[in-house]
Formats: structure tokens, sequence, C-alpha cells
């Protein structure tokens, strides 16, 4: 069993499980590995006047209060390409927090 069993997709991307050496430090013995589409991301009504509700969601129902702890690693080359958590409720209204490639 691993982190993400019953776990679903909203805008599935293509993604894989990794076993990972449980034996370091500190890891996990399964990473998630995500490649996502093109322009996909979660934005509500921006300065630049568009909302996009087309990134990549991995999700459970909370049934209690909860935390969670992630380590993102990314392969970041183009502007704005990002990863990290999102609490949802709804369409409007969630939170995003993250990691993103904002220049060098």
């Amino acid at each position: 069993m691993t982190p993400w069993t019953g776990m679903r997709w909203m805008n599935e991307p293509r993604w894989s499980l990794e076993a990972q050496d449980v034996e370091k430090e500190g890891s996990a013995p399964h990473s998630l590995r995500v490649q996502t589409g093109h322009h996909t991301d979660f934005w509500r009504e921006t300065h630049y006047g568009f909302v996009r509700d087309s990134g990549h969601f991995l999700h459970t129902d909370p049934v209690h209060e909860f935390s969670a702890q992630v380590r993102v690693e990314g392969q970041y080359r183009a502007l704005y390409d990002q990863a990290g958590l999102m609490v949802r409720s709804g369409p409007e209204t969630w939170v995003k927090a993250g990691v993103e490639f904002v220049g060098e």
C-alpha cells in the first residue's frame, strides 16, 4: 500500500509510482512521478483576466483534521513550472503552496 492508495485525480496527468530505497534517511517507499500537460494551472480571477482550473490534483476527502508533509523535486525548465500542495473545497475556494520556477 502507498500513501496514494484511495486517492483520485482531477485533470489526470501521465504518472507512475517508482519504488525507492527505504534505507536512505527520510525516503518514502514509493515516489509519485508526474508529467504535466501543457498550459495546466489553477488560477482564479487574475490580473490577466482569466480563470484556469486545469492543473493536476491528486486528492482525497479528509475525514478529520490532518497534516501533510511532502518533498517536491522537479525538473523546472519553463517559466512558471511548479509543484506543491493544494487544499480545495471547490473551484472557487482553494489554496495552493509550492515551488515555482520564475527565473534563473
